[in-house]
């Protein structure tokens, strides 16, 4: 995009310059609702053939978008956040009527470990998506979309998405600098590396402060909240943002149809049903993955269409 926010032209994309990926320069009402259909799918069909091709897809995505290093970066948290909720569901939960074995009374059920794992795989995937709306949904977009509704709650919002990558950003610089001072918590005995870290976090906190409060001024004396906000960007909603806006619509609604009837929803309790699909099921997985793919259609026709052209 220009400085003006304008898309730039098939031209000047052929010609070599440097463009944004077709799925960004869409409307930011269909890049939304994009991200809050995939959120959603990851959520409603819980079924493991679901939610293993629903992960490839969503790194897929992650990796058009040139994210390989968050995208490897959040995998790895999520690891161990998924190894919790397969180890501590059976625990805590001992429904189910196949008992895979016992410990000092505690009863471990196949019901509750598959249970955990698909759990586990949804977060994975609810995890992932967000690394590529990242990237897609800049803060421009989010504005644009929700300010003139709520502006408090938008900027409340947006601080809140920015809030923990920021504060690991300003912690680790502010760890850079002390370290010339003899101030780390890598090495030394455990009270002086506690000493230490409550020190970073002290500078961090102190830092973090002032400059809301200097935020806060400067608002203030522009005058936001006084009246309703406008965006110095415009986004034109094209005919294509009309189609694929009322595809998105129409295929996520036959599928949540589908899953209101239990397609894409493997029966846990009481009795771990069969991972097997039926017609309907194979369907509504295909209109999943369909809608999940988006954004490499989208580059896949544009390349087909210029490898044509040419």
């Amino acid at each position: 995009m220009d400085v003006y926010g304008r898309s730039r032209t098939r031209s000047q994309r052929a010609s070599g310059l440097k463009s944004q990926l077709v799925f960004d320069q869409l409307n930011p009402i269909v890049i939304f609702a994009y991200y809050v259909i995939a959120i959603a799918f990851s959520m409603v069909f819980i079924h493991p053939i679901f939610l293993l091709a629903e992960l490839v897809v969503v790194i897929a995505v992650n990796f058009n978008a040139k994210e390989q290093k968050k995208t490897f970066a959040t995998l790895q948290g999520a690891l161990f956040m998924m190894v919790f909720i397969v180890v501590l569901n059976p625990i805590i939960n001992n429904r189910g009527a196949h008992i895979i074995w016992t410990i000092g009374g505690t009863v471990i059920t196949a019901e509750a470990v598959v249970y955990g794992l698909l759990m586990a795989l949804s977060l994975a995937i609810l995890m992932l998506v967000f690394v590529s709306y990242n990237h897609s949904m800049t803060n421009h977009k989010f504005m644009y979309l929700f300010v003139r509704i709520s502006p408090q709650l938008t900027l409340l919002t947006m601080i809140t998405m920015r809030f923990v990558p920021l504060f690991i950003r300003r912690f680790t610089n502010i760890k850079n600098v002390q370290k010339t001072r003899g101030v780390q918590m890598e090495t030394g005995k455990l009270r002086e590396r506690a000493h230490a870290g409550m020190r970073l976090m002290e500078v961090l906190l102190t830092n973090s402060l002032v400059e809301a409060l200097q935020t806060a001024d400067s608002m203030t004396a522009r005058g936001f909240g006084a009246q309703k906000r406008t965006s110095y960007q415009r986004y034109r909603f094209t005919q294509r943002d009309g189609w694929l806006l009322a595809g998105l619509v129409g295929i996520s609604s036959f599928c949540f149809w589908q899953a209101s009837h239990g397609v894409g929803r493997l029966p846990i309790y009481p009795v771990l049903g069969s991972v097997q699909l039926t017609g309907p099921g194979w369907l509504c997985l295909w209109f999943v993955l369909i809608i999940d793919s988006l954004p490499l259609l989208l580059e896949g026709w544009e390349y087909l269409w210029w490898s044509l052209r040419k």
